[in-house]
């Protein structure tokens, strides 16, 4: 074979495993995602990610193996990967590891929420005790405030009596 075809060939296979790289990368997006909820803005950000490295991994498999020039049947190679992986794996796949990882999640959860929640409590409680500590603190503040106040205020009565 002439090396023209080899070095085809070759870029053919590469696309071939990038498209199934390439959606294997998004199951795993797909996974996260049914395990833990994601609003919009998070699914946007993430999906502009993997657009961004399906970009630079093209990018760079064209540039490296073919100088940069985009071949349809680079473009085919990468299609029928993506459709292989789908037809192998599919949703079977993500339904599967969405499950495990679910119940594992689960499992982590059950197993440190109760000494979260301990730690939790005795937080809480420090915290009543410092806000009762605080709030007797400011009512005798605030009565000798108020008794320097009265002091103050007899001492000039007095001076203006003329009693010194």
């Amino acid at each position: 074979m002439s090396a023209n075809v080899i070095n085809e060939s070759v870029l053919w296979a590469s696309c071939f495993f990038a498209g199934i790289v390439i959606t294997a990368v998004y199951d795993a997006l797909r996974v996260v995602r049914r395990v833990i909820k994601h609003n919009y803005f998070f699914v946007a950000l993430e999906d502009i990610l993997f657009w961004i490295f399906v970009s630079a991994t093209l990018f760079f498999l064209l540039y490296h193996m073919n100088q940069g020039a985009l071949r349809w049947f680079a473009v085919f190679g990468l299609f029928i990967g993506m459709l292989f992986y789908k037809k192998i794996f599919g949703d079977k796949l993500v339904i599967f590891m969405s499950t495990i990882l679910g119940h594992i999640l689960h499992l982590v959860v059950a197993i440190f929420t109760p000494p979260l929640m301990l730690v939790k409590s005795a937080f809480s409680r420090v915290k009543k005790a410092l806000g009762d500590v605080f709030l007797q603190s400011k009512k005798k503040l605030t009565g000798n405030i108020k008794g320097f106040k009265i002091i103050l205020c007899k001492h000039k009565k007095q001076k203006k009596e003329g009693n010194p």
